[in-house]
């Protein structure tokens, strides 16, 4: 099976999307977001620039906050490392022939 990649795929980190489109936007500190997510500044400074991943815990308080779905934030977060790991050596064959 042949796989057809992108290097020219737009995807950004959840956190990045984040900072962008809720706190530039609506003009939120990460303070700010910091007492609404219940979370320290430097755990939302973290994920905000990228530096730390999107968690289940993280999606759900960050779904209350900002009325976007714990989904929406997994997905962002999957794409993301998913196209990050795109050069990545596996070792593996197939388990059983296809058709």
């Amino acid at each position: 099976m042949t796989l057809i990649r992108s290097n020219k795929l737009p995807v950004k980190h959840a956190g990045l999307i984040f900072n962008e489109r809720i706190l530039i936007r609506h003009n939120i500190s990460q303070t700010q977001a910091a007492k609404f997510l219940h979370m320290s500044r430097k755990q939302v400074s973290l994920f905000a620039n990228g530096k730390t991943s999107v968690s289940i815990s993280l999606s759900k308080k960050l779904e209350v906050a900002t009325g976007i779905s714990a989904g929406f934030w997994l997905n962002i977060q999957k794409s993301y490392d998913l196209y990050m790991a795109r050069n990545e050596k596996v070792e593996a064959e197939p388990m059983y022939a296809f058709g």
